[in-house]
């Protein structure tokens, strides 16, 4: 009932929010449109038309103007009827498909005659218009439903049109994550938050269409892609569905992938399941919808790891050894004596007395060695195998209403509600013993997305239509663990100053668990809720049909990122080991972390303050007019403008801070950030007195933007998106259509792109600490040589907030969002292409797509310490050890994921393709299309993925815009300059793919063309089959050599001079010449071999710089002396994705055997192969060796599930 009364709320704000904005509404209805002309191809006006859904009844009517022009609107999905009479002429009647978003152009020819007599056409719209600019692809409830999913997600077939790749996250003709905008029935589906589709997609039944506008968008549209999806309606009849799908994966019913090692394969159930319904209210008037999908897995997920035996934990360290194979031995901290030196515990053993209580506690939610090898050493090997829990359950449930007052005035409306609330019971960053619920290394996850809307259509005359819409959405998404709702600290007796429950990271120098931790992902919820108004007007006058549109979207985007309050502690191997004098440092092999952590003794203890929730709010305004002018029988012009507008980011409690780079770098002592407006830092609620006074010990001094000359909202408003479209439809034969235009369009960046990174920006955030390792900076080793006080052990040691923190004086992290350089992302599109129906149903488009994407986000870095290199070069002096004394202002540091961030990025993107599809016809329906693709771009990123940068990236991680003195020689390069070295083939874009997809109904049976008068006992055996596939072949990703090595020439190879052979223990092929000792290969010839990879490492095409292979050259200094320095802290000279890795093919088919129950109810069983062929796609190679791993493969292996589908 709360969520009923919650989604009633939303509704009931989107409609009050109606004098807000204006907008049109990107519903995914279509038009009707054409000239009524007689048989000399003279207009003929004032022809009455009317328009009849066959499905509903439902029917409109119209009146063609003085130049016969007629146009219907927001005229719902399905087959209909036109009717045209006029005085004087034969009544003409005809029949065509409104497909989503589509305008559909009939051109009725009336003849003479009395209007009594009819003229009936058949499929009267042709399947090439001449209407459009634009570049699109339909798919229908058929090929929705019957094509083969593994998974019922809709944005699984989003990469069957040409041009999209990513699925949920789509690049599109090689543009960005975030450019495209998803619409459910009008309302957005867009994560904010990383720019893909929302965490829980609509229900698959519940879809009756949905088109992708991959190019030429007329001025209706901001974004140069959208995806339009339309819930299906009721009709006149009582239609409805009910489905069973399931998947496992024993019984045969999954292959061996090359990489399984286990006797038999982990348990995967899901099934899928849901039902449908609609029908009328009253008939020819009111209809109703209601569809529920359900999808139960449990599966059971993999870990691997060592973990401490009994005997460990009861403190036996006898058996303790490096992976060198040299004991480690450990020493008494309570027998340290006044020089520091300890004594070692007797027979490497910590008596039992002397297991803390924290031990135990940590024991208990501890996974014991299990599976094969538990009885393995887990100092050197792994010897915990098990199979945890997994669990997802996914509901959706979909209520629509349509309403027609009149033929003037009709209503819609639509509630969609989805929950998916998803656990772990371990593997994720640990790993707790099977059957614990509320322990760190769990995975917890809850999404909840409400999307109600509501749509008026009213005809104030046959020439002017308006529609208007009333939206929201909201998802609330919350990730973390199972332990977020624990008090761990608490139980576990470690500081907790904040009162946070969760649990909190422990590590402990040791090869146990998940890198020597007990971790856990950190909490965050993000609740992301938009309202939305949209109005569309239509008004036809003389040959111009003429739109008008306003937009407006409140976001309200409330996130919470908890970074570590519950705690972040290390329990290091100081307090263990042997101190040595003379070197002032551990003696090797001593000491260990898990020691230390049996005894209590932590070396660094840590409690971070959060800021909580952030409540972000921005407005989306819009604006828009476009013309679609038929200047003659076969052209027909688009010209469009659109203004768009989002405003400034602002925060409810104006919790921001930015900094001004230009004060940073001209006056290299300072440290001052800056808040929005004139409101003082003191004056923002929420932060502790002890965060500001600690931040203002360290140096810190903050103003308001007014006082720094920085725009109130710390970034500059855009106000200058102006948005010509332009384009023509030609019919330049009676065969053949050409369309193409040119449009500029504009969208904002995901929310996470701000965000994430900034998160931790002072005085916002701090981590208070308890370094007991070195007694906060007053004894230097102090754990190394002390014995331990009570307050040093767990339980006795604390985490002080109440005073001033000691923040330590080396360069503090700050992304700062550069608002000199600071605009919505913008892109470039033109296209042209040629189309061609080719027989009935059939049609041939071939086309060129091109664009040029600006003002995109992108990394960049400034205030970086000066490369070794290049500083000694310049001083003739040793570098300082220090390398914030290499920095033009010591106190910041804006590098690796709080790089900056402006807006100067560029990508182009040029892209042909050629597609022929079929719509369903006479038992067959297919599409086949290839694409070329060239697409190269400064920024690759993804929306969800966004925070890790770098002057040496070449993929998914952010190219950061290096400094010169971070090239070789400190050139005097331009910023400009320094850009295009990061510019480069994008690593998610292949440059060719051959998809093809398709249903046939196998023409025999009960009335086919083979056995059309069998039995109905043998029909039901050799009648009602049908299939279906999806095929997909592409050409490999661009990729790169790893930049920790150096090119000395190509290293690129042909298939041919490809070499197999076994090494590292695996069979493995060389894909290009890498950097590794081919004396280890086996089963190859070895000459072959050598010359591609030559023994001697200096003569490698590949390898690392220096006569040590250490990245160092020899560097002479003004002394005389040489000193071998790095260069690995500057730009590596590699050229970037610029060889193919691996291709990729797979095919997936579906085999359908439909039956009729009665003569109202049928049955369908359906059997799906997923990699019907079970073929194996090679992994990438290694960045590093160039070697390519066969004994593992990157796709699934063949797949079978049944599904079960009743309709009536």
């Amino acid at each position: 009932m709360r969520r009923i009364r919650v989604c009633f709320v939303v509704a009931v704000v989107c409609l009050l929010a109606v004098d807000a904005w204006v907008a049109r509404a990107q519903t995914g209805l279509g038009a009707v449109r054409g000239t009524v002309m007689d048989a000399t191809r003279a207009a003929v006006p004032n022809a009455r038309l009317s328009l009849t859904n066959t499905a509903t009844g439902v029917t409109q009517t119209t009146q063609s103007n003085a130049v016969g022009i007629y146009y219907f609107g927001s005229v719902p999905l399905g087959q209909y009827k036109l009717s045209v009479e006029a005085s004087g002429f034969k009544r003409w009647s005809g029949t065509l498909r409104v497909e989503a978003g589509q305008t559909v152009v009939v051109e009725p020819v009336l003849e003479v005659g009395a209007v009594e007599a009819v003229v009936e056409v058949t499929g009267a719209a042709p399947v090439v218009t001449t209407v459009g600019m634009e570049l699109n692809d339909v798919k229908d409830a058929l090929r929705i439903q019957q094509l083969p999913l593994n998974g019922r997600f809709i944005a699984n077939l989003f990469s069957l049109t040409p041009g999209v790749e990513g699925g949920g996250s789509p690049r599109v003709n090689g543009m960005k994550v975030g450019s495209a905008e998803m619409l459910l029935d009008g309302t957005s589906l867009v994560d904010r938050f990383g720019g893909g589709i929302v965490r829980v997609q609509p229900g698959l039944d519940t879809i009756q269409e949905y088109r992708i506008e991959t190019a030429g968008s007329n001025a209706q549209y901001s974004r140069p892609a959208t995806i339009t999806l339309v819930t299906k309606s009721g009709t006149n009849e009582l239609h409805g569905s009910a489905f069973w799908t399931h998947r496992n994966n024993f019984g045969g019913l999954r292959a061996r992938q090359r990489q399984d090692f286990y006797t038999r394969p982990p348990q995967y159930i899901r099934n899928e399941f849901g039902a449908s319904a609609g029908g009328p209210v009253v008939k020819n008037k009111t209809f109703w919808f209601v569809a529920y999908e359900g999808q139960r897995e449990r599966q059971a997920n993999y870990a691997r790891a060592s973990v401490p035996t009994a005997a460990i934990w009861e403190g036996d360290f006898s058996g303790a050894i490096t992976e060198a194979n040299v004991p480690l031995t450990i020493y008494d901290p309570l027998s340290t004596g006044v020089d520091g030196r300890r004594l070692p515990f007797v027979g490497n053993r910590i008596p039992r007395s002397r297991i803390t209580k924290f031990a135990e506690t940590m024991r208990s939610v501890s996974a014991m060695p299990a599976g094969p090898n538990a009885g393995g050493n887990p100092w050197i090997e792994t010897n915990f195998e098990a199979y945890y829990p997994n669990r997802l359950n996914i509901n959706t449930l979909t209520l629509k209403l349509d309403h027609m007052f009149s033929e003037k005035d009709n209503i819609s409306g639509r509630l969609t509600y989805s929950s998916s609330p998803y656990r772990l019971l371990g593997g994720r960053y640990g790993y707790p013993p099977l059957g614990t619920t509320d322990a760190g290394g769990t995975g917890r996850r809850e999404s909840d997305v409400y999307a109600p809307v509501v749509r008026w259509n009213r005809v104030f005359s046959p020439n002017f239509l308006n529609e208007l819409q009333l939206s929201s959405s909201r998802s609330a998404t919350s990730i973390g663990t199972l332990a977020d709702f624990t008090d761990w600290p608490a139980k576990l007796g470690l500081p907790n100053p904040f009162g946070a429950k969760g649990w909190p990271t422990i590590c402990a120098d040791s090869p146990f668990f998940f890198e020597g931790c007990w971790d856990a992902d950190n909490h965050h919820d993000q609740n992301l809720t938009g309202f939305q108004v949209d109005d569309n007007v239509t008004w036809v006058r003389g040959k111009h049909t003429l739109k008008f549109g306003f937009k407006g979207r409140q976001e309200y985007n409330n996130v919470r990122e908890l970074q570590q309050a519950q705690g972040s502690h290390d329990f290091g191997s100081d307090w263990t080991a042997l101190y040595d004098p003379g070197e002032d440092q551990a003696v090797s092999y001593t000491g260990s972390g898990f020691a230390s952590l049996l005894l209590g003794l932590p070396t660094y203890l840590s409690n971070q303050y959060n800021r909580g929730y952030f409540y972000f709010r921005q407005k989306e305004i819009g604006l828009y007019g476009q013309d679609s002018w038929k200047i003659h029988p076969r052209v027909t012009l688009e010209l469009g403008l659109r203004w768009d507008k989002w405003t400034v980011y602002k925060e409810k409690y104006n919790r921001l801070v930015n900094l001004d780079l230009r004060k940073a770098l001209s006056e290299p002592r300072s440290m001052e950030v800056v808040t929005v407006k004139n409101l003082r830092m003191e004056d923002l609620p929420g932060i502790p007195p002890a965060v500001l006074a600690s931040w203002r010990a360290r140096g810190l001094t903050w103003t308001t933007a007014r006082q720094a000359g920085l725009p109130d909202g710390l970034l500059p408003s855009d106000n200058n998106n102006l948005a010509p479209r332009l384009g023509a439809a030609v019919r330049i034969t009676d065969g053949w259509v050409m369309r193409g235009g040119y449009g500029i369009y504009y969208w904002t960046m995901p929310l996470s792109q701000i965000l994430q990174s900034a998160r931790t920006n002072p005085p916002l955030n701090l981590r208070f600490s308890n370094d007991i390792a070195n007694k906060n900076g007053r004894i230097f080793n102090y754990a190394l040589k002390s014995v331990p006080a009570a307050d040093d052990m767990v339980g006795g040691a604390i985490v002080d907030t109440t005073g001033i923190a000691g923040i330590p004086s080396t360069a503090r992290s700050f992304m700062v969002w550069d608002f000199r350089d600071w605009r919505d992302n913008m892109m470039q599109e033109w296209t042209f292409s040629l189309e061609r129906q080719l027989m009935k149903e059939t049609s041939l488009r071939l086309s060129y797509v091109g664009n040029h994407g600006s003002n995109l986000e992108q990394r960049f870095y400034v205030n970086t310490a000066e490369s070794e290199w290049n500083y000694q070069a310049r001083t003739g002096r040793v570098r300082p050890a220090n390398p914030d004394l290499r920095r033009v202002n010591p106190n910041w540091s804006f590098e690796g994921s709080t790089a900056p961030l402006n807006h100067s990025g560029f990508s182009n993107s040029h892209s042909l393709q050629a597609e022929i599809e079929r719509r369903y016809w006479d038992g067959l329906a297919f599409q086949w299309f290839y694409t070329w693709t060239h697409a190269m771009t400064t920024n690759d990123t993804g929306g969800f993925s966004y925070g890790p940068s770098s002057f040496n990236a070449t993929g998914s991680t952010g190219f950061g815009v290096p400094e010169n003195w971070n090239i070789l020689g400190a050139p005097n390069l331009t910023y400009w300059q320094r850009l295009r070295l990061g510019y480069m083939n994008s690593a998610e874009v292949p440059a060719h793919r051959i998809r093809w997809n398709g249903i046939y109904s196998l023409p025999v049976g009960r009335g086919k063309r083979y056995g059309g008068s069998v039995s109905r006992g043998l029909d039901a055996v050799v009648g009602g089959w049908e299939i279906a596939f999806i095929g997909d072949w592409r050409s490999g990703y661009w990729s790169s050599v790893s930049s920790g090595r150096y090119l000395f020439g190509d290293p690129t190879l042909s298939a041919e001079q490809r070499l197999e052979m076994t090494i590292f223990g695996r069979r493995q092929r060389l894909w290009f010449r890498g950097d590794f000792d081919p004396a280890l290969a086996s089963n190859v010839d070895r000459a072959k071999l050598q010359q591609l990879v030559p023994a001697d490492r200096s003569q490698r095409v590949l390898r690392p710089v220096g006569d040590r292979f250490d990245n160092r050259i020899p560097q002479r200094l003004a002394d005389g002396t040489v000193r071998y320095t790095s260069i690995t802290d500057m730009v590596n000279w590699n050229a970037r994705n610029f060889f193919r890795g691996p291709g990729a093919w797979n095919l997936d088919l579906s085999l359908f055997k439909s039956f009729a129950l009665t003569e109202r109810i049928k049955a369908r069983i359906t059997a799906d192969f997923f990699n019907v062929f079970n073929h194996p796609v090679d992994v990438a190679p290694d960045a590093t060796t160039g070697l390519q791993d066969l004994s593992r493969q990157s796709n699934q292996p063949r797949i079978i599930q049944f599904s079960l589908r009743v309709s009536w």
